[in-house]
């Protein structure tokens, strides 16, 4: 990593919180790739440093899974995801978990031709079909729908487009599905095992941010919208508090930087506990922390 870089943004504390502004950069209409980003050493101060491509990296993961309204998807439109099955196969004596889904994506015009791309954590968004169609539930299809299929939520596996997925616990998968002039993009954001709390309509959520849990992303639902609500995570003791500030959905995100020094690896406990709302989740970070389902 560039020295350089790493002083080129320096953040106060191991969390940060994201605004919705982020989404910007995704409504710019182009599609940034992720650059691969190794592990920063486990012996920096909490006074991190964070290359502005990974920060960049990292506003993007947070506009695409909100999906907030923009120039290129002024009405806010989002993929959804309908789990089919769950399979396993045995390779290299190693058990593998693959989860199939259909995709969604409501709203989206029928009489267009799309593009579907994907972007998994530590590589680059990848075109996966370059013809796409919907139908009248947004469900997306291989060839254009015959009238029988306008209204269906499944159509046969030769027809319509399935997704298979192989995944870490609290790892998303995104999605794009993007017109031919670019004018639309319809994101979407899948994770088969997620790292997750409920409580009564409070959900807290940890997903990865990259491979090894460098950063992790913290979602929260449920809250009092508009409301400033206290949070606390333990990263192998090494306790710090701050504060949701949550949009008028009672939704918010931040992004953690797990790393304490002289650790390696360790597990990072975030807590949530108001009146309405006690949730905690864990998820673990560094060397070798990676494990697919």
């Amino acid at each position: 990593m560039n020295p350089k870089a790493q002083t080129a943004f320096m953040v106060p504390a191991r969390i940060f919180l994201l605004s919705l502004l982020f989404a910007a950069v995704f409504s710019s209409g182009e599609i940034l790739s992720p650059a691969q980003s190794a592990a920063q050493p486990a012996a920096q101060s909490a006074a991190r440093s964070l290359p502005p491509e990974e920060l960049t990296m990292l506003n993007l993961q947070v506009g695409w899974d909100d999906a907030v309204p923009s120039a290129q998807n002024p009405s806010g439109l989002r993929m959804s995801f309908t789990l089919i099955d769950t399979d396993a196969f045995v390779s290299y004596n190693l058990v593998h978990h693959v989860a199939r889904y259909r995709a969604f994506a409501p709203g989206a015009p029928a009489d267009q031709v799309y593009s579907l791309s994907s972007w998994k954590i530590g590589s680059e968004v990848q075109t996966i079909y370059d013809q796409v169609y919907v139908n009248a539930k947004g469900l997306l299809m291989l060839h254009k729908p015959r009238p029988d299929q306008q209204d269906k939520d499944a159509v046969d596996s030769q027809d319509e487009i399935e997704l298979s997925l192989e995944a870490a616990r609290g790892e998303p998968v995104r999605y794009v599905l993007t017109t031919a002039d670019g004018k639309l993009l319809v994101p979407g954001t899948v994770v088969p095992y997620p790292i997750e709390s409920k409580d009564g309509n409070c959900r807290l959520e940890a997903r990865l941010g990259m491979p090894d849990a460098e950063a992790v992303l913290i979602y929260v639902d449920g809250l009092a919208p508009k409301a400033d609500v206290p949070f606390q995570e333990i990263s192998e003791g090494e306790s710090h508090a701050s504060i949701f500030h949550t949009n008028p959905r009672g939704h918010a995100a931040a992004v953690d930087l797990p790393f304490v020094v002289s650790k390696a690896a360790g597990i990072l406990k975030v807590s949530v506990a108001t009146k309405g709302c006690t949730a905690t989740v864990e998820i673990p970070w560094g060397k070798d922390s990676y494990h697919a389902q």
